[in-house]
């Protein structure tokens, strides 16, 4: 019975392939689609119906740095009774939060594919029973033993199969066979745009430091205020360190403007190396990560330029409790991007 289904399975995700990349596929209790959607993400943008491959082509066609590529986009679709989820290139249900709004009032399941697949079980809005491909400790699956049965889908299973049991045991859940014409039909698309709250951790959403409306409106938008991110990050760097100098001020300017003359990037590449070569064997002086902050800064690359400018201006010790809080905010935005 087992070599059947898994062989169904294999033939569909070897079909629609996407499933066994980065895509989390969902099952859920909960009837409309809309309150599904909510589980999601506050912020809820209906788009019409999208096929799979549909939301997949709008994903590749879009910039990465833009804020279409970056919010979660969910195709939902009732059968029998449960609420299938699709992400293409996204695994929002694979958050605990998620899972436990998706399983309130019943069950929800899901599995993510890529290169560290996993499948996920809760009942009842619990904590999410979290299955990975291939770990150390295994879970108490209990729960679900009868249903696992033979199906090599724990952690400790091993070979080419783990995905299409996954797929297997959610049918067994289930009872809905998700097949090749449902995958090709086009379903209700959603685009789920990320609060503030999803962008910042628990320990600086309700921080003092949002008080300053610059800061503010850089964890509402930080698509919006890319740029932004780049510049305090490098310009807070400065100011904790201290450096001053015309090249410095140029390097500034020129990270908001994002124009940066070739000469001034080699000027100040070279101030960064010089630096480094009077720090400690393995250590690294505040000075020298202020440079390469601002270096960072100076990368044509908005989302590369907030990455690098935050990355470095964090690892500067000292300054105050201000500074200190702006840069967490910052860096919290830039790794969102």
């Amino acid at each position: 019975m087992a070599e059947e289904e898994l062989k169904y399975y294999r033939k569909l995700l070897d079909t629609h392939y996407v499933l066994r990349g980065n895509t989390c596929t969902s099952w859920t209790r909960i009837p409309d689609v809309t309150a599904v959607a909510s589980c999601f993400g506050d912020l809820v943008d209906p788009v019409g119906k999208w096929t799979l491959l549909h939301a997949s082509e709008y994903r590749d066609e879009h910039d990465p740095s833009s804020v279409e590529e970056q919010d979660p986009i969910v195709l939902l679709d009732t059968r029998s009774r449960w609420t299938i989820a699709i992400e293409p290139d996204g695994r929002e249900a694979t958050a605990a939060e998620v899972m436990r709004r998706l399983s309130a009032g019943g069950e929800a399941f899901c599995i993510f594919g890529g290169g560290s697949p996993e499948w996920q079980y809760s009942r009842d809005g619990g904590k999410p029973l979290r299955v990975k491909h291939i770990k150390d400790d295994e879970p108490d699956v209990r729960v679900l033993g009868a249903l696992i049965g033979d199906l090599p889908c724990r952690e400790d299973s091993s070979g080419e199969n783990w995905l299409e049991a996954a797929y297997t045991l959610a049918e067994r859940i289930t009872g809905v066979r998700l097949g090749d014409a449902w995958l090709r039909e086009p379903h209700d698309g959603y685009i789920i745009r990320k609060t503030t709250r999803d962008v910042l951790p628990e320990n600086l959403r309700d921080h003092p430091i949002l008080l300053d409306p610059e800061i503010a409106a850089i964890a509402a938008d930080p698509h919006g205020h890319r740029r932004k991110v780049v510049e305090l990050s490098a310009r807070v760097a400065v100011e904790v360190t201290g450096l001053g100098s015309e090249v410095i001020r140029d390097a500034l300017a020129a990270a908001s403007s994002r124009l940066v003359p070739a000469e001034l990037w080699k000027q100040v590449q070279e101030l960064a190396l010089q630096s480094g070569r009077h720090d400690l064997l393995g250590t690294l002086s505040a000075q020298t990560a202020a440079f390469n902050a601002l270096l960072g800064a100076l990368d044509p690359n908005d989302r590369r330029a907030a990455g690098l400018a935050s990355h470095w201006a964090s690892r500067i010790e000292g300054g105050t409790s201000d500074q200190r809080a702006r840069l967490a905010v910052l860096q919290a935005c830039a790794k969102y991007l």
